[in-house]
């Protein structure tokens, strides 16, 4: 098996149960509130792309093999935020809209962690940002997740 192959392999298979659980419970629960108890084939193709946009972020450090990871940033973050509200309010494009609001979750995910692990965000700004600084940005990433998660759900379903 390629070298490549085995580490993409190798992060997945790290990734904590914890993130494609609360991923998947975040994803039913906008299934369950978009399309109620009807299984319809938009929203299986919304789950696909939720799922795979769990891992999406794993491969490509894996297959870019940058380190640090460009992803683990703010500015990431900042640009992230501008294409997951375009592609949620505007693409039409439920694998799409599934994938990126996956990939918001596993952002925050990680924010928290760190958050938990170390009680500051530093190594996601660029320079010494102060404490509350970085609570306020993180706080405005979060209800901007929720804003794009309220717009998908009141989308008309497709």
């Amino acid at each position: 098996m390629d070298a490549g192959v085995k580490e993409i392999l190798t992060k997945i298979q790290a990734k904590p149960l914890f993130f494609p659980l609360v991923t998947l419970v975040y994803l039913a629960l906008l299934v369950f509130s978009r399309w109620g108890l009807y299984v319809t084939f938009s929203s299986l193709v919304f789950v696909l792309g939720g799922i795979v946009g769990v891992y999406l972020i794993d491969v490509t450090e894996a297959f870019m093999n940058i380190r640090p990871s460009p992803f683990r940033s703010q500015l990431f973050c900042y640009a992230f935020v501008v294409v997951s509200f375009f592609v949620v309010s505007s693409s039409g494009s439920m694998f799409a809209s599934g994938l990126v609001l996956s990939m918001y979750v596993t952002l925050i995910l990680w924010q928290v962690g760190q958050l938990r692990l170390l009680s500051n965000l530093n190594s996601w700004f660029r320079g010494s940002i102060p404490m509350n600084r970085q609570m306020i940005e993180f706080t405005i990433f979060i209800c901007l997740f929720i804003a794009e998660t309220v717009l998908f759900i009141r989308g008309y379903p497709v």
